[in-house]
């Protein structure tokens, strides 16, 4: 990479380790060619980034003048994302799950976005992004989510995990943004996020718009999800009745790789937090249906409950 756009990177990473820095004119990093070559060398070998997209068109056919192309589309505001083709995979409880497939030069947009935000959100000299945040991130999983609850979550009596209901699906648009605009103070860079999350999707040939979510399948979906997120797992912590919560939500991704779970731990538990409860940011809801998964996780007196319920 070019050393200018490394420096300005890394310049990121190292002002946003304060939580309270505000970014200004992000928007002319995306006049940077080198930004798109680092972009493309990253996501070219991935699995399913040769699939063609709505255009028919597959990333091996990318080129320097597609990129000077896109550049120059870039400056004077008039780049669109493609609408993305919509395709169904099945998922484990036998229902199907959608994936939205960009087109080979909107993949390449959405990484060098995605670049730029991961410098800003999850830089490592000191991440936005809570500790308890263990999916879609570099150097986390669902071992180091486990990792955390076995060095960490001493005292639980009780632990409980469940799926994020259609995560990506219901991200609300407003909100999303809003949560940006925390951290991002630069117009034209927060247009474009829109631009991607109204691009819409292709059912046969029929262009319909999508006004929540963000599409699974999506380079940029997990950073904005984790964005999302980070408000909805400092808002789950208060205690509902009749317990006594000693540990905030852990969000990690599935072994699928396409949603969000999220676990809680108490100290205590009584009849009345036996309830189906709901935690809830704007659509991006929890609604468990307590079922005895495990009796031992952490020792003896432990006990471990999987919740079930729609996922995302």
């Amino acid at each position: 990479m070019d050393n200018q756009a490394l420096a300005r990177l890394e310049a990121l990473r190292r002002q946003n380790a304060d939580r309270g820095w505000v970014n200004f004119d992000l928007y002319r990093l995306l006049y940077r060619p080198e930004l798109y070559e680092v972009a493309y060398q990253r996501i070219k070998s991935k699995p399913g980034n040769m699939t063609a997209g709505s255009d028919g068109s597959t990333l091996d056919g990318f080129s320097y003048q597609a990129i000077t192309d896109l550049i120059g589309s870039i400056r004077d505001e008039s780049f669109q994302f493609k609408p993305a083709r919509r395709t169904f995979i099945p998922k484990a409880n036998g229902k199907m799950r959608p994936l939205g497939i960009s087109s080979p030069r909107d993949k390449v947009v959405q990484e060098v976005l995605r670049l730029i935000l991961e410098a800003i959100y999850d830089s490592p000299r000191g991440a936005y992004f809570l500790d308890c945040s263990h999916g879609f991130r570099p150097n986390r999983s669902c071992h180091t989510a486990l990792r955390e609850f076995s060095s960490q979550w001493t005292g639980m009596t009780w632990i409980i995990e469940g799926d994020i209901k259609s995560c990506f699906d219901e991200i609300d648009h407003h909100t999303l943004v809003g949560l940006l605009r925390k951290k991002i103070a630069d117009g034209r860079f927060l247009n474009l996020i829109w631009k991607a999350l109204r691009a819409g999707y292709l059912w046969g040939k029929e262009r319909r718009d999508t006004l929540t979510g963000s599409p699974q399948g999506s380079i940029i979906s997990p950073i904005l999800a984790n964005v999302y997120l980070t408000s909805w797992t400092a808002s789950s912590s208060s205690s509902g009745p009749g317990t006594r919560r000693a540990r905030d939500a852990v969000t990690t991704q599935n072994t699928g790789g396409y949603s969000y779970n999220a676990v809680t731990g108490w100290t205590r538990r009584t009849g009345s937090s036996r309830r189906t409860s709901r935690i809830s940011l704007s659509g991006c809801d929890l609604y468990p249906r307590k079922i005895p998964k495990i009796r031992t996780m952490f020792g003896s007196g432990t006990s471990a409950t999987r919740m079930t319920g729609s996922s995302g």
